[in-house]
């Protein structure tokens, strides 16, 4: 799933801009501004000392080589995870079924549009993700003594959506690979180590949870008493005729010697923190099975407790449950909106689905950013990455002409089954 939140526009952003083919820097007026509807580029070199600075830490030398050791085991993770999507759209039609009631804009990283990607979360993480994408590029560059030209920030009208980092191209075509390599490979490390913290730190408030033991309204059954007498999901049990109900057994007990036409005094907490208290007269009814019910979905203690088993039991064959997006399984994730109310944490308090959601995205968004670049397609970093290499290995075995060939060829393969993987579930 994570390959279909990833286009080809956004990948364009977050990669090395192309110049004009100088050695010295161009000069740029700080605070340029560039519209061309909707697109709004502000370009500055405000953000030039801070490269500069970061660049000359002798950390910033290391990184450079560690991100060398990321991108491969970055694009071998992508690599397997779009071969396994395509196999699994061709022979699932379940998996098919799912991708079509999403539609094609869940193809689209823009949150309000993609209906996996919330709002204000998804803005908050996609910025995040090329900022730091496109400021690994320019601190590795200056580390290496490549001229950063300009940066700025890329906005859809006034709304941001990311930055760029203008790096002297002509610099790194003539560079050696030892200084060029490092350079393409900061952004995708960048990204990846940013997932892995967010992902830890996600991990760690889950398993902080613990339900919150109640009988807990998930859902209203249309045109059925509960819902003509006002109650609504999220609501918890407080009494019924006047019988404490602390429990979805409790609720379930007082209504076991009710008949349909009985009516029972129902109180229920609601709001804030369940602060306000409501209460109404409720007759019940009979259901198509024959039962006495009242017409609410309930969430039982025992399923708040099985999942999180699922997400506190995590092992390598498990790790795959935190790619799940809570929009998309709100019933299975505790972090979800539907869900997070049946959860307390003692330490991070009644905001803790807020921490939770933000490291979520975070390690979602750059995850996605990451695996994308990392693929060997040029002109993304993993592309230009793997057409340096075999420059390097086969510098006298092959020419570049055929070199390039073998870049290119394994680019549109790689592209057509981008391709495949996105019409195979409207065509099936």
């Amino acid at each position: 799933m994570i390959y279909r939140l990833i286009t080809p526009y956004f990948a364009k952003t977050m990669a090395i801009t192309v110049t004009e083919p100088n050695f010295e820097p161009e000069e740029k007026e700080p605070g340029r501004v560039e519209f061309s509807f909707p697109m709004l580029t502000v370009r500055t070199q405000l953000f030039s000392s801070v490269f500069d600075r970061l660049g000359a830490l002798r950390v910033s030398k290391w990184i450079g080589w560690a991100s060398l050791v990321i991108v491969p085991i970055v694009a071998a993770i992508g690599l397997y995870l779009v071969s396994t999507s395509l196999f699994t759209l061709l022979w699932t039609a379940e998996a098919r079924q799912i991708t079509q009631e999403l539609g094609p804009a869940s193809y689209l990283l823009l949150p309000g549009i993609n209906p996996i990607l919330p709002i204000v979360y998804g803005w908050i993480a996609i910025v995040c993700a090329v900022m730091i994408h496109e400021g690994a590029h320019g601190i590795i560059a200056r580390n290496r003594g490549l001229n950063v030209k300009s940066s700025g920030l890329l906005f859809f009208l006034v709304i941001p959506i990311g930055a760029f980092v203008d790096v002297d191209e002509d610099q790194i075509e003539k560079s050696k690979p030892k200084k060029s390599l490092p350079v393409m490979a900061g952004g995708v490390a960048g990204n990846s180590v940013v997932a892995v913290v967010s992902v830890i730190a996600l991990i760690l408030i889950v398993n902080g949870l613990v339900p919150a033991y109640g009988a807990y309204i998930s859902g209203v059954q249309e045109g059925l008493p509960a819902e003509q007498a006002g109650l609504l999901p999220g609501d918890v049990f407080s009494s019924v005729d006047e019988i404490a109900i602390n429990s979805y057994d409790d609720l379930i007990l007082s209504l076991e010697n009710k008949n349909p036409g009985d009516t029972v005094d129902v109180t229920v907490s609601r709001g804030e923190n369940l602060s306000d208290k409501y209460s109404a007269s409720i007759t019940l009814t009979k259901s198509e099975e024959n039962k006495t019910v009242m017409g609410v979905y309930l969430v039982t203690d025992s399923y708040l407790e099985d999942v999180l088993t699922v997400y506190n039991n995590l092992t390598l064959d498990t790790m795959s449950i935190y790619m799940v997006p809570p929009s998309l399984a709100p019933s299975f994730v505790p972090f979800s909106d539907l869900l997070s109310t049946f959860y307390t944490h003692s330490t991070l308090g009644k905001n803790w689905n807020v921490y939770a959601n933000l490291f979520y995205w975070l390690w979602f968004v750059n995850l996605n950013v990451a695996i994308f670049n990392a693929l060997p397609i040029y002109p993304l970093d993993g592309g230009r990455i793997l057409d340096i290499s075999l420059k390097t290995i086969l510098n006298r075995k092959a020419s570049k002409k055929t070199i390039s060939r073998i870049t290119y060829t394994i680019t549109a393969v790689l592209i057509t089954v981008l391709v495949l993987i996105a019409v195979i579930p409207f065509i099936m």
